[in-house]
């Protein structure tokens, strides 16, 4: 009985997406958008890691927890610069580029490093920028997401296209969003309550260097990216898988939604609207079997990350 108990442990492999060079660093399927398309995004710079962030405010910067941290220490916000108002961040000709220096950066208190679904939502405040057609601030939705429904979304961020590429341009990808035992297979109900995952695509999907970038949903932000993990029936004592290819369809990828975390902005972010009293509704009275599936979480191991230029 021991011994079949460990053949069907369900076994959740799971990573970061900042910069990890075992995967293969891209927006999976992801296409070039127009100029201006995406004023509310701006790319965190630091000499070993970046991350995509949402302008929510002229000061105020929302995105991953994790992108703020390195080898469990917390970064520094003098050695964070914020770029704004471009397609490629290393094109510095461009003239609708502005960088700031990160002023403060606040973790959520509840944030735990490298767990799935831990309050992975970090703000960071800059010199306020300058609005224009380049640079503006996307609304944060302050109403409840639908369970067990389908939602059209957008995804966007600075990952790198594949495995040997280095890549600095922005990449954007419509997707299909949920929050059900289905999109987000093998997560319990609390930890299901705080993400929103994307409805598996094989050949799409985000990775490391998108991280901490924004799901637009209705043209207002619901979510940030924040880990992507792989669900497996396996010897309890298997190590975790060599490779997770983020556009392949055995991978989840997640978001932290960012209603139940509104009251925690607003505290920073005044101008944020209220957290509803129930962040999720539904359509019809369907209730699904609560899940209540045994978790183990292997994290992959970070190898050293790259450098980019600011």
């Amino acid at each position: 009985m021991l011994l079949f108990f460990f053949a069907l442990t369900l076994i959740i492999h799971q990573t970061e997406l900042k910069n990890i060079h075992h995967l293969q660093r891209r927006l999976a399927g992801g296409l070039v958008p127009c100029a201006g398309e995406f004023p509310y995004l701006a790319i965190s710079l630091h000499e070993q890691l970046h991350c995509t962030t949402a302008i929510i405010t002229e000061q105020w910067l929302l995105g991953a927890a994790h992108c703020y941290i390195i080898r469990g220490k917390r970064i520094d916000p003098k050695e964070m610069f914020i770029v704004a108002g471009i397609l490629d961040y290393q094109d510095k000709s461009c003239k609708w580029r502005q960088v700031r220096q990160a002023l403060e950066i606040h973790l959520h208190p509840k944030f735990k490093e490298k767990q799935i679904s831990k309050n992975d939502i970090g703000l960071v405040k800059v010199e306020p920028f300058e609005f224009n057609l380049a640079v503006q601030s996307i609304p944060l939705s302050g109403k409840p997401f639908p369970i067990d429904e389908e939602v059209r979304c957008t995804a966007a961020g600075w990952g790198d296209t594949d495995r040997m590429s280095f890549n600095s341009v922005l990449r954007k990808l419509d997707v299909i969003a949920a929050q059900s035992p289905k999109a987000c297979p093998g997560l319990q109900i609390n930890q299901r309550r705080r993400v929103i995952c994307l409805v598996q695509d094989e050949g799409k999907g985000l990775c490391d260097g998108d991280s901490g970038g924004p799901l637009v949903c209705d043209g207002e932000m619901v979510g940030v990216a924040h880990q992507v993990y792989l669900e497996t029936y396996k010897n309890f004592f298997a190590p975790p898988p060599d490779s997770m290819d983020c556009g392949a369809r055995e991978i989840v990828h997640t978001y932290m939604f960012t209603c139940p975390f509104l009251d925690w902005i607003k505290s920073y972010v005044p101008e944020v609207p209220p957290q509803p009293p129930h962040c999720f509704y539904r359509r019809n009275s369907y209730h699904p079997t609560p899940d209540y599936r045994r978790i183990n979480s292997f994290l992959l191991p970070f190898l050293n990350q790259s450098s980019v230029n600011h």
